[in-house]
């Protein structure tokens, strides 16, 4: 049976967001997970929402996600998202339309998931159905720290990382955020967005490689 990407996500401290806020709050977060789901690199069952303060969608593969996590920080911030991602297969049908009525081992681990983050604190965790492995501890490792380093983040820095890696340049980056080319290079190097970029982009090629295990 063919193995896919779940994503289960949940809006941190979603309790204490004042109520005159969470209109507002839904309203970005609904159209900021339509505009995902029309880009070209879109789930194979969208984001949904599925409750008040979590959504969660489907994917075929791994290219492009940090991508989307970080375009959803970003839209967001101040309020931070966890992210649980499970590699399985999918017990029920896709549903294509919406991320909802589906069942299986990737959505079993992505809520394993989701519970250890809200224990631990992190934003970012990934699971698989076998055992959990070597390789595996290293990359949560990973997306732990990049975790800490992500929560000290400010909203210029979440747009220009996932800016950089849709393709735009530095001078459509200052102008679109309103910013100096010096306050590019700035965020640009204080946060180590190359590494980071180049982090993700292989955690996605291991994510790839055990999609298709």
């Amino acid at each position: 049976m063919k193995r896919r990407l779940v994503l289960i996500a949940d809006i941190e401290s979603s309790k204490e967001i004042k109520e005159e806020e969470r209109g507002a709050l839904q309203d970005n977060l609904q159209q900021t997970l339509d505009d995902l789901n029309q880009m070209e690199q879109a789930p194979a069952s969208p984001y949904t929402i599925t409750l008040g303060d979590e959504f969660q969608a489907v994917f075929e593969e791994a290219d492009g996600l940090f991508v989307q996590l970080f375009r959803i920080l970003s839209a967001l911030y101040p309020v931070r998202v966890r992210f649980s991602l499970g590699i399985g297969t999918i017990a029920t049908p896709l549903n294509t339309t919406q991320a909802i009525g589906m069942d299986g081992p990737a959505f079993h681990e992505a809520r394993k998931g989701m519970e250890q983050l809200k224990e631990s604190g992190f934003l970012f965790h990934l699971r698989f159905e076998e055992e959990q492995n070597t390789v595996l501890k290293l990359i949560n490792n990973s997306l732990q720290l990049l975790s800490h380093e992500v929560e000290t983040w400010k909203k210029n820095r979440l747009a220009i990382l996932h800016l950089l890696k849709e393709g735009h340049d530095y001078k459509e980056i200052a102008s679109q955020l309103s910013i100096s080319s010096p306050a590019f290079y700035k965020n640009k190097e204080a946060g180590a967005l190359e590494v980071v970029s180049e982090l993700t982009d292989n955690i996605s090629e291991f994510i790839n490689q055990q999609i298709e295990a």
